[in-house]
């Protein structure tokens, strides 16, 4: 499924890139939100196991987020069970949401989340990690940019956004891509697709988690304006092969 693109830069994956996001912006919905919705119900509704995740230290979170939302105009059914609300959730916002919570150790742990749109992974694999494990496969992310994400989420404060924008390279339009998919060639004349994500960060004002939130659009890759193209070509000119596997970028 292919949506609008939304506006980003063509930053090395390895940098933070955050940029103060207006609490209003956050989570507002969008032109072309009536596809994305549908498509975000068909697939809670076909395996709510695989795009939906909670455990119990992120209850209080849940509730929190949705009282938030149910403030922000969001229409949801009034339910005790976390794993609906999350659904009712999924079915109501356009961007997936990860919720981090801090146990008390000194650092966020992935505690529930909806997930219909992952790129290359599986909630119901990294339900329960840190941040550190959630990141393991992300190269040069141990050390400073660790440290840095974790000095980022304490310090930030309560119902104050910030906005990261990522982008990769698929061969496939579909936003819901779990599994690792084939290395693809950016000049390429057809067949890849640019994949946007823009990624929010919210930390809520009484269980201070942190809700993580991600835009993801899909635009064919010839069809992004030109000068994107060449500032991620640029980009890309720039990677390591680490960098480049993970990428899956040929």
């Amino acid at each position: 499924m292919i949506g609008p693109a939304a506006e980003t830069t063509a930053l090395h994956p390895a940098r933070m890139g955050l940029e103060p996001l207006p609490l209003a912006a956050w989570l507002k919905p969008a032109a072309g939100d009536d596809a994305i919705l549908a498509e975000r119900a068909r697939l809670i509704a076909a395996d709510a196991a695989d795009v939906i995740a909670a455990r119990p230290e992120a209850y209080a979170a849940i509730a929190e987020l949705a009282a938030l939302l149910r403030e922000r105009g969001f229409k949801l059914a009034d339910t005790d069970s976390p794993l609906d609300t999350l659904g009712d959730i999924g079915r109501a916002v356009a961007e997936d949401l990860c919720i981090l919570t801090e146990p008390g150790d000194g650092g966020y742990r992935l505690t529930a989340g909806i997930l219909c749109f992952p790129n290359r992974w599986r909630l119901k694999e990294k339900i329960g990690g840190n941040v550190l494990a959630v990141h393991g496969p992300v190269p040069d992310y141990h050390g400073e940019l660790s440290d840095a994400v974790d000095r980022f989420l304490t310090r930030l404060k309560p119902e104050r956004a910030y906005l990261r924008r990522n982008w990769g390279l698929a061969g496939s339009p579909d936003l819901y891509l779990p599994q690792p998919i084939p290395a693809v060639d950016p000049n390429a004349a057809a067949g890849v697709f640019l994949r946007r994500e823009d990624q929010g960060f919210l930390k809520l004002a009484k269980t201070s988690s942190v809700i993580f939130s991600i835009r993801t659009t899909v635009t064919p890759w010839q069809e992004t304006p030109r000068d994107l193209r060449a500032g991620i070509l640029k980009t890309i000119a720039g990677l390591s092969p680490a960098w480049l596997d993970y990428k899956s970028i040929g």
